[in-house]
């Protein structure tokens, strides 16, 4: 029996699908097919359920499910040992909020790809929801997200938080000296899609005092948001650390309010129990320490 064969079992039933499966360990679904049926004829049981779309397992299958994925926890273990000398590659998927993306995760990972020259990363940047599903599906093993994530399965570890300003172009500025929530509701407000927090609060603080509903124009893409915002479209409402480039330029200046806005929190989260857990605890202490000095009472600073 090969051990491959009961890696590839493990992933199958832990991921849902063969095509799920098929994407995670980089091979063709007929690839997957076939290891699964030398599985089959070497145990001389069927482990999955023919005829079904999804991977449902037989009574054999769930029985070998227990050891295959004691199988895979060793061979995370084994890893993890040697990690230091191994020249075995590990592919990390990560998921990551644009934020984190535009501030500090490409110089941790080019540090940790240095440190850790085993491990390699699949970086997926997308929104918060998104990365939640994707986390719980097992789609990826570790997400930066605006967290926590509200699932028993998964771990959560704070890491930082960010300061949310308003910000415009340096004439739009100066039309008050304080900007007051009345002074706001009469500009366009760009910021977060509309499904995130960030934007919740946003428009939480100015419908008491829009005459309909608030002016704002929402984005996936925190890029956009601020290039309409430096085009003159309106007011952007951002994270401080991801504009401090055009802040220091003055492409864009910060309002003076008489009002915060709430801030921003991430954590690093990872499902609990999978075999890679162990790493994944790892890399968000390494990432602890990475932004130890770069953190001012948990907010991150440029």
């Amino acid at each position: 029996m090969k051990v491959r064969n009961l890696d590839t079992f493990y992933w199958i039933a832990s991921l849902g699908s063969f095509r799920a499966a098929a994407d995670k360990l980089n091979l063709t679904q007929p690839a997957i097919s076939a290891r699964i049926q030398m599985l089959e004829q070497d145990l001389g049981a069927e482990v999955f359920v023919r005829e079904m779309r999804n991977a449902e397992l037989t009574a054999h299958g769930r029985e070998l499910f227990a050891y295959a994925e004691r199988l895979v926890q060793l061979e995370q273990d084994i890893l993890s040992a040697f990690t230091d000398t191994t020249r075995i590659e590990q592919t990390i998927r990560v998921g990551a909020s644009e934020t984190i993306v535009s501030t500090w995760l490409p110089e941790f990972i080019g540090e940790l790809s240095r440190s850790r020259c085993s491990l390699s990363f699949d970086l997926r940047v997308d929104s918060t929801d998104n990365l939640r599903n994707a986390l719980v599906a097992r789609e990826i093993d570790l997400a930066f997200l605006m967290g926590p994530v509200a699932e028993v399965s998964v771990t959560n570890c704070d890491i930082c938080a960010y300061e949310m300003i308003l910000a415009s172009l340096p004439d739009r500025a100066r039309q008050h000296d304080v900007w007051r929530l009345q002074d706001i509701v009469e500009h366009p407000v760009l910021t977060f899609a509309t499904n995130t927090k960030p934007s919740r609060q946003v428009r939480e603080l100015l419908a008491p005092l829009a005459k309909a509903h608030p002016n704002m124009t929402t984005s996936t893409s925190l890029g956009a948001v601020i290039q309409l915002a430096k085009s003159g479209m309106g007011l952007c409402a951002v994270p401080r650390a991801v504009i401090a480039g055009d802040l220091a330029g003055g492409a864009l200046v910060e309002l003076k309010t008489d009002f915060a806005l709430p801030p921003i929190a991430f954590t690093a989260s990872y499902v609990s129990a999978s075999p890679v857990s162990g790493i994944m605890n790892r890399i968000c202490q390494d990432v602890r320490e990475f932004l130890a000095p770069r953190l001012i009472k948990n907010f991150y600073r440029n």
